[in-house]
C-alpha cells in the first residue's frame, strides 16, 4: 500500500487531520522544540502537544539537506525515511519491527515526519540484557530475510543509499567539508583517521585510509553477494523494545537505509554498539546468522555468508574506525570504557585483515 504525502506541515497537523490519523478526537496541537541527545547530523525535533497533553504524545521531525550534513554527504535527495514509508516498503517489515511513523509531508525545501513518541521506549545507555540482545538480533535478520533479493529496492524513485556513499559518509573528505558546520562529529572524523594512522600496524592503517578515501574495490567486492533492505544507522540511539504483551523492536531514523548484503547492518552494528553487547561479537554474529538461515531455508549458502560477512566488517572499520580509534586513545566519549574500546581495536584490526583477503 502506498502512502501520500500530505501537501504541508500546517495540513497534516490540523486537528481534524491528526483526529482521522489518531482515531481519537483532537480538539487543540501545539508544538515545542524538543533537545534531543543523539540528533547530531542537523534534523530538527518538535514535541507535539494533543488536547493539551492529554493526548496521543507525539514528535515531529524536520529534515532537509541544508542542515542534515549526512543526507548531504550520501546525496540523499528523496529523504529515504519518507519514500520507503510512501512506497509502503515499512508496512511490510517483520511484525516485531515498529518504524513508529505516522504521516509525513513536504516541508519548505525538505520534509516533516510525524511519528508516535516512543521515547519512553528507547535504550538507554547501559548494557543490553541477554534476551533483548538476542531478540534485536533475531529482528535484525528478519527484515533482511523479508527483504532479500526483492526487485523493489531497484527502483530510483525509492533513493536508497549507495553503498559507496555509506562507506564515505564518515570519510577523511566528509569530515574537511562539513568541519565548519555546527555539529562537531566531523570534527573529530578528521581527528579520528588522523589517529587511525598510528593507533594500528601500517598495513592496516594504509589499506583502511586507501579505502576510505576510495571504496571502490570493497563496493565491487560486495555486489558480487545478495542484497537486502539493511537499516544503515543499527545503533541504540535509533532503538527501543516494545513489551507490553507482543514484544517489539523500535526501530527509528531510516535516513541511511541501503541496497546491501545483509551482514553490512552487522558491520556497522557491532561497531557502534559495541560497548552494549552482552556477548562476544562472534556469538552475536551466530545468533544473527542462525535466525537468518532459518529464515532464508534453501536460498542460505555459506558460499555467499562467509565473503560477504567477511568483506562487511572490513566495511565497518571503514565506516566507524576513526570514532573506534579515538575511544580506544583519547576521545572523552566512552573513556570509561577505555580498555575496552582499546581490545575492540584489536578485534577489528583482524577484521580488515580477513575481509582483505576477499577483495
Amino acid at each position: 500500500m502506498r502512502h501520500q504525502l500530505f501537501y504541508s506541515v500546517a495540513e497534516m497537523m490540523a486537528p481534524q487531520t491528526l483526529s482521522a490519523l489518531l482515531g481519537e478526537p483532537v480538539t487543540s496541537v501545539s508544538t515545542s522544540a524538543l533537545l534531543a541527545q543523539y540528533s547530531k547530523s542537523g534534523s530538527r525535533l518538535e514535541q507535539v502537544q494533543i488536547n493539551d497533553g492529554q493526548g496521543t504524545k507525539l514528535i515531529l521531525k524536520h529534515v532537509s539537506l541544508s542542515s542534515d550534513w549526512l543526507m548531504r554527504v550520501t546525496n540523499d535527495r528523496y529523504c529515504r525515511s519518507v519514500t520507503l514509508w510512501t512506497h509502503g516498503l515499512l508496512d511490510k517489515l517483520p511484525s516485531q519491527i515498529d518504524h513508529a511513523i505516522i504521516a509525513c509531508t513536504k516541508d519548505k525545501d525538505g520534509w516533516a515526519i510525524l511519528l508516535r513518541d516512543v521515547s519512553g521506549m528507547l535504550l538507554p545507555n547501559t548494557r543490553f540484557s541477554i534476551a533483548s540482545n538476542a531478540f534485536m538480533l533475531q529482528a535484525m535478520a528478519d527484515l533482511h530475510a523479508t527483504f532479500f533479493k526483492s526487485a523493489e529496492l531497484s527502483k530510483q524513485d525509492l533513493g536508497l543509499c549507495r553503498l559507496r556513499d555509506a562507506y564515505s559518509m564518515f570519510s577523511l573528505r566528509t569530515g574537511k567539508q562539513e568541519i565548519n558546520g555546527t555539529d562537531e562529529v566531523p570534527i573529530r572524523i578528521v581527528e579520528g583517521w588522523e589517529m587511525v594512522k598510528t593507533a594500528v600496524p601500517s598495513d592496516v592503517a594504509d589499506l583502511i585510509l586507501d579505502l576510505v578515501n576510495d571504496s571502490t574495490p570493497l563496493v565491487e567486492a560486495l555486489s558480487r553477494y545478495p542484497h537486502t533492505l539493511v537499516h544503515g544507522d543499527w545503533r541504540h540511539a535509533n532503538q527501543g523494545l516494545q513489551q507490553n504483551g507482543h514484544s517489539r523492536l523500535i526501530l527509528l531514523d531510516w535516513q541511511l537505509a541501503v541496497h546491501a548484503p545483509p551482514a553490512v547492518e552487522l558491520g556497522r552494528g557491532l561497531g557502534t554498539n559495541s560497548v552494549f553487547l552482552p556477548v562476544s561479537k562472534e556469538e552475536a554474529i551466530a545468533i544473527y546468522k542462525r535466525q537468518l538461515a532459518q529464515q532464508l531455508g534453501s536460498r542460505f549458502s555459506e558460499s555467499w555468508w562467509e565473503p560477504q560477512l567477511a568483506l562487511a566488517l572490513l566495511g565497518g572499520f571503514v565506516q566507524d574506525g576513526w570514532a573506534i580509534a579515538l575511544k580506544a586513545t583519547n576521545w572523552h566519549v566512552g573513556a570509561d570504557a577505555r580498555d575496552h574500546w582499546r581490545a575492540d581495536l584489536a578485534w577489528w584490526t583482524e577484521q580488515v585483515r580477513a575481509g582483505a583477503k576477499w577483495l
